[in-house]
């Protein structure tokens, strides 16, 4: 991200440091409100720094490596996503021994998220709670990611992610035709911003997760925090490490 390092400094908050899964807890600064339809649910967090320097170079090379044979795609079947490539990640189990990362840290690294998305985010999630396997999304400096909804038949109660190599902004948008509230309408329903910088997790759930589309804004796009200098966010190519929960069939199937 292009900042002046005394806006990075009045911005960014300190490294997080972990024990088992106790995290510094979401920083409400990252997730912006103050356009939001007067019903949202504040069901979206960020965790910034959430990785540490190390851990994420880790990540980097180890998905950098599997993807290395993979072109990037010019578009996707549902037309959301263009100048990306992706793949599915290996469960920690499954690390084979030509990986360049360190099995148990990746482990750690993939329980860790899980544990804090249970235990800090979403009450909905269980120790019982089955975990579709991890994905890595590269997407260009000249991608987009377009406003959708993640499929509600195959996921369930989350959709997260790892930020790595560069910053965003996501913007959240009630979906068409969700109802808003008593004054809005789809045209002027409102939107929140969060701030993505590179290291953090970021969470969506409830109204979030299922009523709001997501996308990625455009390099350069400004994220305003109140009372605080705007920040100019300047997007490269963008690695995310993506967490869902599996689907739960209803007992009445």
């Amino acid at each position: 991200m292009s900042l002046s390092r005394a806006a990075a400094s009045r911005f960014r908050c300190g490294p997080c440091r972990y024990l088992t899964t106790t995290a510094c807890g979401p920083n409400p600064d990252y997730v912006n409100v103050s356009s939001a339809p007067s019903n949202y649910d504040n069901s979206a967090v960020v965790y910034p720094g959430f990785l540490s320097e190390e851990e994420g170079q880790s990540l980097v090379k180890e998905v950098s490596k599997r993807m290395k044979r993979r072109r990037f795609e010019d578009g996707h079947w549902d037309s959301v996503i263009s100048k990306y490539r992706e793949i599915e990640l290996a469960t920690p189990h499954e690390v084979d021994n030509e990986s360049t990362i360190d099995a148990p840290q990746y482990a750690q690294t993939i329980q860790r998220t899980r544990d804090i998305l249970k235990s800090y985010v979403s009450p909905q999630l269980t120790n019982h709670t089955k975990w579709l396997p991890c994905h890595a999304i590269d997407l260009s400096k000249k991608g987009r990611l377009d406003a959708h909804v993640d499929s509600v038949k195959f996921s369930g109660e989350i959709v997260a992610g790892i930020s790595l190599l560069s910053d965003s902004i996501m913007r959240l948008r009630p979906a068409k035709g969700e109802w808003i509230d008593d004054t809005s309408d789809e045209s002027s329903g409102g939107y929140v911003d969060l701030y993505l910088p590179k290291l953090s997790l970021y969470c969506l759930y409830g109204m979030s997760r299922f009523h709001y589309s997501h996308e990625l804004l455009p390099s350069d796009s400004v994220y305003q925090i109140s009372g605080r200098e705007d920040v100019q966010v300047t997007r490269g190519r963008r690695l995310s490490i993506i967490f869902r929960d599996a689907l739960v069939a209803s007992k009445d199937a």
